[in-house]
């Protein structure tokens, strides 16, 4: 990771500890909201995805964008796909575009994606006998590799300071103002 991801994750780190240490004046539902930008940099900080297939694909996507999609709850990110063939050594690039939901998982105390959906997959150089099944067997692949994926981990002790103040994240949606992560008062 280098030194601007490592700065941009300390700083939205810091920002969710001071809301999380901000729910402790008032009871009742706090909500947590992030940008487009900072899900793009959490899905940044998180990848670049990378998956080996049938052990002779090797696909990765990276550099995100974000949209948000409060209409459907959900999200819209268009991301740069590399794809090497493991026996001929040839790699395609290209770029895929998707939708997907969000849920916090409390189990690994994490923001993942849900409900993944492929809208485009364009992978160039590909001769063309090949390409409408590719791009079919792709965007299946994409759906899967993507499916669950981590967008963003909670710190243990930002976890901690919230639940000592009565708070756990629940519900995660998308709104015209960013996504919006309500923490719960625990056990009400």
């Amino acid at each position: 990771m280098n030194r601007i991801q490592r700065i941009s994750s300390l700083l939205l780190a810091a920002s969710v500890a001071l809301f999380l240490a901000a729910c402790a004046s008032v009871m009742g539902p706090k909500v947590m909201t992030f940008s487009d930008a900072d899900l793009a940099r959490m899905l940044e900080s998180h990848g670049p995805f990378q998956k080996r297939l049938l052990e002779v694909l090797d696909v990765r996507v990276q550099r995100p964008t974000v949209r948000l999609l409060p209409e459907s709850n959900h999200l819209s990110s268009d991301l740069d796909l590399v794809t090497t063939e493991r026996v001929s050594g040839k790699t395609y690039t290209g770029h895929i575009s998707v939708d997907y939901g969000l849920r916090y998982d409390d189990a690994v105390q994490a923001i993942r994606m849900t409900q993944v959906r492929v809208n485009k997959l364009q992978i160039d150089g590909l001769p063309n006998p090949e390409k409408t099944g590719l791009n079919r067997l792709g965007a299946l692949i994409a759906e899967q590799m993507l499916d669950d994926a981590v967008v963003y981990r909670f710190r243990p002790q930002d976890l901690k300071n919230a639940e000592g103040r009565g708070y756990k994240p629940s519900a995660v949606t998308v709104t015209s103002r960013g996504v919006e992560v309500t923490l719960a008062p625990i056990g009400r």
